[in-house]
Formats: structure tokens, sequence, C-alpha cells
């Protein structure tokens, strides 16, 4: 006979829900009663994971705690998705959001350059050039592709004079 499955000896496989970086949270207009954010949410995040009132530990730890009916503009790491969101309740620990509104971005059109040793790539701050081979970023974040193709091209030795 076959053993019955006991639900409590079922484990998933826990993954470790990654918290928001209070640095990573800007309040974009204050009134007089409500604010509004816009938080960029750590790598590895999922839509899934605002359901976990924790992740907003540290940021209830924070100047920019959140409080009742303030509102909340979050977007993923990777900017493929975007949520928006009334805190519904919050404390000294953790927030809890109402119901988000969850929408899907469409994925990028043109492609990001590359030159087979480097390739300039969006780090969900800005774009970088990374070094192909180690992955290692090289430049700082800049605010669009051109520039972070700018910076690629000043990497290479340039002959004197020209």
């Amino acid at each position: 006979m076959t053993k019955a499955l006991d639900p409590a000896s079922l484990k998933s496989a826990d993954r470790h829900v990654p918290e928001i970086d209070p640095a990573r949270v800007q309040v974009q207009a204050a009134g007089q009663i409500t604010r509004e954010y816009f938080v960029r949410c750590p790598a590895g995040m999922v839509a899934d994971d605002m359901k976990e009132p924790s992740i907003w530990r540290k940021v209830q730890a924070s100047r920019n705690a959140f409080k009742k009916f303030d509102r909340v503009f979050i977007v993923s790491f990777d900017e493929t998705w975007i949520a928006e969101a009334i805190v519904a309740g919050a404390d000294n620990k953790s927030a809890v959001l109402g119901k988000p509104r969850i929408e899907t971005l469409p994925t990028r059109y043109d492609k990001l350059f590359s030159d087979g040793t480097y390739k300039v790539e969006f780090n969900g701050i800005g774009f970088v050039v990374i070094r192909i081979s180690d992955g290692h970023t090289m430049t700082q974040p800049t605010a669009n592709a051109a520039l972070a193709e700018r910076l690629l091209v000043q990497m290479y030795p340039a002959r004197a004079g020209q």
C-alpha cells in the first residue's frame, strides 16, 4: 500500500522573499493627509511577494514609513511589471497593501548595444556597461542607453591627436 501524503509533511522550496530597501522608496507627493510613494523593487522580487507584509520592515523603520491610506506605485527591478496599491494598514514592522492593481509592461523593443566585449544593460537604476566575460559592471548608471554607449566607446584607447 502507498502512504497517504500528509499536507504538513510537504514543504515548499522556501524561497527567500527580498525586503524593500528604504533607499529605493521615494516620496512622489505629500499632501496634508496622505502621501504617494514610488518604490523600485530589488532583483528577484515577484508581484506575489507584495502579499507578505514583512517585506516593508526596513521601510517602516525609516523616515518614509507608510501609514494607512498612503498610495504606493511599485516598479519591478527589470521593469516587466508595475503595481499600484493603497496601504490598508501599517505599523513599525510591516505594511499591508490593499489589493494591488498589477500591470505587465511590454518587453523592450530596441536592442541594447553590444560589441562582443562589453554590452549595455539596464540594471534597475539606469543603463550600465557590463564586461561580458565576467559580468562586471564597468560604469555608473546613466539616464539613458545613448550615454551608456558613449561611456562604452570611451573605454577603448584612442590615438593621440584624434
